[in-house]
């Protein structure tokens, strides 16, 4: 069966190419077998396996002619192989008397490659490992225990070659029963910029490190992206930890039928957590189209086992009439270091009053969007008949895109009620910072708990396995020390001394802490603009100072020197923001300086003016480039003074404004004198009552 078929009512979701990003945090690198034995060959030696090319050509064309229609999203194509240590690769004998066999595979032109072990048993102690070129990012060790139904799939790696690396102690080699059935080429990249340089689809996304996200992190820990292979392609969906009425922490996955149908495609899941860009890029921006810069390889699980199903795709290849579920439970204990976290879900049965969702958007990091009015009960692909799926309008902000499918749906209560099968959302092509306002359709996961079509379990079997009844139930964090408690934001943010000689700005503030304001935070994001930064998105376009201070314990004083080396530029003017994050990556709300420090070479006074009307008044701005003592005096035509408007002492390189009414004056011309300690001036005001 195919995985693409043609549904009843036609489904855009706009295409964008996927394969893993480069590493932004590096893995922790295992040390190889042949990196501990300097009497190893080099790896030119080693035996190569060159694979047959893959017309990537033909399979672009396909999906181009597949554009308009529904399912997961195709990254890569599989080529049947039989490479086992028998007959394939180069065995030595270690001066321990353990024995290493190396094999390296190519095929040419790979954006990545990974691979299937359709046997995997290896003896104990025996470890595996797989690389790239140059050892840059290493996979594994991988053990007897990452067999799942006899299988085992691993993480891609990047480019056209891959090594594996297997140890085996002494007297086992006979017991390696290794064989590699399938090669992943990964044939999509996705690039970032349209031919004409404008954002490819997919700018109008939210990062899950923005603003609005901060209420959902526990939820955005659950969720993950994850790779299948189905008659010999390769396709990314998303879904989601969930919990379970036990609490026993068991990794039941929730996701759409439609990606994960069968106990064969289960076993091939790779799972990919904490995928997500770090910072908040703006709506709208080329960045915000690219790649995330974070590692999509850095946290993984593998192998999965299909629990329960509800849903068409298995039999007939179409969505409607079911509401499109799949649970699987992974087959790898995840570490803590993780820091997961299992979604609560309700099956209820109505309507939500207002949506969430988070996703993979074409299988690139972590997003949410958000809907604020009330979703309908419907069929797939309907306005209002049937009741299998949750139809979202349009996202107020954010949208989805393939790649998204199976990702989850929560109520107003961030309790999962759904998960994505399909729809007509994405980016409006005719403005990158919004979404198109079509809708989107979300398996109802209430009817699940009723039925079910994979040896007759249903979603209340698996996660009510106490048979409570419960309807709803809450979340639970993968660990108890998981920190989802924000710092708050720093209190008392200023712009203390401006220096315009040099030029350079003293900021100051009183520090928060890292659980709300109690402790240490982990460090600050502290950023400048010539404008001011009022939002979250003002604030990932602003440039970041290098080098901020470690922050002080809660309550202390903070004072930091922001200079040339950190980019600022004399005659320009400055806006400051301060965000606070602890080592969880919770993100304080934004502050920002009201005032503007002004980096001026010489004074500057605004040119006079008319004030015109009764009780109308006067303003004239100015900034010193020195600190001084400043009298401001108001003079007739006559030269007879009227009044004095000020007189103390001014800081430099901050805006004052010399004000004053005009209601008891005569009409007529009057002067104003700025005398200093090392200048005067004079601005012309015509008052017209």
């Amino acid at each position: 069966m195919q995985r693409y078929c043609q549904p009843t009512i036609l489904f855009l979701l706009l295409l964008a190419n996927v394969v893993a990003a480069g590493s932004s945090v590096a893995q922790e690198r295992s040390v190889l077998p042949s990196q501990r034995n300097a009497t190893v060959q080099e790896l030119d030696a080693v035996a190569m396996e060159r694979l047959p090319a893959v017309d990537m050509a033909a399979l672009r064309a396909e999906d181009q002619a597949q554009r308009d229609r529904i399912g997961p999203y195709r990254y890569g194509k599989t080529i049947d192989t039989n490479f086992s240590p028998a007959r394939h690769g180069t065995w030595e004998q270690l001066p321990s008397g353990d024995w290493l066999w190396r094999l390296r595979i190519q095929s040419r032109d790979a954006v990545s490659l990974s691979l299937g072990f359709t046997r995997f048993q290896l003896p104990p102690e025996s470890v595996l490992y797989l690389h790239g070129p140059g050892e840059t990012v290493v996979r594994g060790p991988y053990t007897a225990a990452d067999a799942t139904a006899g299988e085992h799939w691993t993480p891609l790696i990047r480019g056209e070659k891959i090594i594996l690396e297997l140890e085996v102690p002494a007297h086992h080699r006979s017991e390696i029963d290794l064989y590699i059935g399938t090669v992943v080429h990964g044939y999509r990249a996705r690039p970032s910029r349209q031919k004409n340089g404008r954002p490819k689809a997919g700018a109008c996304h939210l990062d899950v490190a923005c603003d609005e996200a901060d209420p959902w992190r526990e939820q955005i820990q659950s969720v993950a992206r994850y790779s299948f292979e189905s008659d010999g392609t390769t396709f990314f969906c998303s879904g989601a930890l969930v919990n379970n009425t036990a609490e026993n922490k068991t990794p039941y996955f929730l996701t759409a039928e439609h990606c994960i149908s069968s106990p064969e495609e289960a076993t091939t899941m790779v799972f990919y957590w904490n995928y997500q860009n770090r910072t908040c890029r703006a709506l709208g921006s080329s960045e915000n189209a690219t790649e995330t810069s974070d590692d999509a390889t850095d946290q993984t699980s593998s192998g999965a086992m299909l629990r329960a199903r509800s849903g068409n795709w298995h039999e007939t290849g179409q969505i409607a009439g079911e509401p499109d579920l799949a649970l699987v439970e992974i087959d790898d204990q995840i570490p803590d270091s993780y820091d997961l976290y299992f979604s609560g879900w309700s099956r209820a049965g109505a309507a939500t009053s207002e949506s969430t969702t988070i996703h993979h958007p074409s299988a690139d990091g972590k997003r949410i969007s958000f809907d604020e009015d009330p979703s309908t009960i419907a069929g797939y692909g309907q306005t209002s008949e049937g009741d299998t799926h949750l139809r979202i309008g349009n996202w107020e902000l954010g949208t989805t895109q393939v790649g998204s499918s199976g990702g989850p749906l929560f109520n107003a209560d961030q309790r999962i009620v759904g998960v994505l099968s399909g729809g007509l959302a994405g980016c409006a092509s005719e403005s990158p910072s919004d979404d198109n306002n079509e809708p989107d359709w979300f398996g109802r996961i209430a009817p699940g708990f009723q039925k079910g079509d994979y040896q007759g379990t249903t979603l209340a079997d698996v996660l009510d396995p106490e048979n409570t009844g419960t309807e709803s139930l809450d979340g639970l964090p993968q660990t108890e020390q998981v920190d989802f408690t924000a710092p708050a934001p720093v209190r008392e943010f200023r712009i203390r001394q401006v220096n315009t000689r040099d030029p350079s700005v003293t900021l100051e503030w009183t520090a928060t802490g890292d659980d709300d304001r109690i402790g240490t935070a982990f460090r600050y994001d502290l950023r400048y603009d010539t404008t001011r930064i009022q939002s979250a998105a003002d604030f990932a376009e602003a440039t970041p100072v290098a080098n901020p201070p470690l922050p002080a314990p809660a309550g202390q004083p903070e004072t930091v020197v922001i200079d040339p080396s950190d980019g600022l530029q004399s005659d320009r003017s400055y806006y400051f923001a301060v965000v606070a994050e602890d080592d969880a990556g919770n993100r304080s709300p934004l502050v920002s300086s009201q005032r503007r420090a002004i980096l001026v070479q010489d004074i500057e006074i605004e040119a006079g003016g008319v004030a015109a009307g009764l009780n109308s008044i006067s303003e004239t701005r100015f900034v010193l480039n020195e600190t001084q003592t400043l009298r401001v005096a108001l003079y007739d035509l006559l030269g007879r003074r009227v009044r004095v408007l000020l007189d103390e002492e001014v800081r430099e390189g901050f805006e004052r404004i010399v004000r004053f009414q005009t209601g008891s004056l005569a009409s007529g011309p009057y002067f104003l004198r700025f005398t200093g300690e090392q200048f005067a001036a004079t601005r012309k005001i015509v008052v017209v009552n």
